[in-house]
């Protein structure tokens, strides 16, 4: 299955994901962790350095870029083996990066979602759809707060 392109890169500038930079206390249903997002570079990637503490301890590293001709993309791995190459743009919530991909010999779309965003907190979600985005459904929530406030 070949990757969603980008609907609109209108709104979803080099500068769009900033609102994510800086140090995060995740939680969710049954655990939580920790966030780190730095833009390296000279300015150019996103980079992001993700902590499961609780209950399966795993690391996920992610680096996002903006380009004029082909919008946001994203790499994904993480310590339990996953990697994704995602797209990203403007969503009517805030942002979105998706990737296609075949689960269980069916075509899926996968997406995680920023909505709910503020200076000091926003909320996250992991989806995936099995009718080209149709329905989705949500398979992981997180709460963001950014740490010290």
């Amino acid at each position: 299955m070949s990757d969603p392109a980008p609907e609109s890169s209108a709104n979803a500038g080099p500068d769009v994901l900033d609102f994510w930079l800086g140090d995060w206390t995740c939680t969710w249903e049954g655990g939580h962790g920790t966030n780190r997002i730095t833009k390296e570079f000279d300015d150019h990637v996103v980079v992001e350095r993700f902590e499961c503490l609780e209950k399966e301890r795993w690391t996920g590293f992610s680096v996002s870029v903006h380009d004029e001709g082909h919008g946001w993309r994203q790499t994904w791995v993480d310590s339990t083996g996953n990697y994704w190459a995602l797209h990203g743009d403007a969503h009517p919530e805030g942002f979105a990066f998706s990737v296609g991909e075949l689960e269980d010999d069916r075509e899926v779309l996968k997406r995680m979602v920023f909505s709910d965003i503020q200076a000091d907190r926003f909320a996250w979600r992991w989806e995936r759809s099995f009718d080209a985005g149709d329905m989705w459904e949500l398979l992981w929530a997180i709460d963001y707060r950014r740490e010290g406030s």
